[in-house]
């Protein structure tokens, strides 16, 4: 077995449940009011299918009780209620789905072997994508971190995936996904590699560490930083 791979099993498991396996991917779009702005996103989910249509409905009643206070909201939000209740609804199997998203995260559909710098990669971009923006500042912080933490970073993966991969599920749901996928050294690695992002500009931010920390209890080890 090579450094960079890792043996497991014969599928990931649903990040939330941690008891079925992967079965449907599913996007909810959401909005904010903020008295008188407007938080606009979506989140990606990805999981079996009673977990997936639980998150995309549960989005559905966030909005419903926070999705009011702005004036642009008032008009957007009803739309997006009605959708994620009907999208909750028609969740289902979707293994052709399923398999586009692991793509996307550059990792096998069957974890016999999982790359440890690809997992880096999609957590290192689901960090930097979850504030919705994308600065070439972050892109060089992160090769850099990638370049002293695995041998032959693949910088050209990480920029392909915050092109291409805007719908990625957040970083504690893909942690908790490999859980049992990765072995510690492998986690460790990769939270060396997540830390060394956090800490480039000499100051880790309480937003950082607390991400940190999510990821690392998803993966069930110690943050670095």
């Amino acid at each position: 077995m090579s450094h960079s791979q890792v043996g497991a099993g014969d599928s990931y498991t649903c990040p939330y449940c941690n008891q079925r396996p992967l079965e449907a991917v599913a996007t909810a779009p959401y909005v904010r009011g903020l008295i008188v702005v407007m938080l606009f996103g979506s989140k990606s989910y990805i999981g079996c299918v009673p977990c997936v249509r639980s998150r995309v409905l549960g989005e559905a009643g966030w909005s419903m009780l926070l999705g009011w206070f702005s004036p642009k909201s008032l008009i957007i939000n009803p739309f997006l209620i009605v959708y994620n209740l009907f999208r909750g609804a028609l969740v289902g199997a979707n293994p052709d789905g399923v398999s586009k998203k692991l793509r996307e995260l550059g990792l096998p559909e069957k974890p016999s072997f999982v790359n440890v710098q690809a997992v880096g990669v999609a957590l290192a971009a689901s960090m930097i994508l979850a504030d919705g923006e994308v600065t070439e500042e972050e892109i060089a912080t992160a090769e850099k971190a990638g370049d002293g933490v695995f041998e032959g970073f693949d910088e050209a993966g990480l920029r392909m995936i915050l092109q291409h991969g805007k719908d990625l599920p957040p970083a504690e749901d893909l942690a908790a996904m490999l859980h049992s996928v990765l072995d510690n050294e492998g986690k460790t690695k990769i939270m060396v590699f997540l830390s060394e992002i956090a800490m480039a500009d000499g100051n880790v931010s309480q937003e950082e560490r607390d991400m940190l920390q999510r990821i690392a209890s998803a993966l069930g080890v110690q943050a670095q930083a």
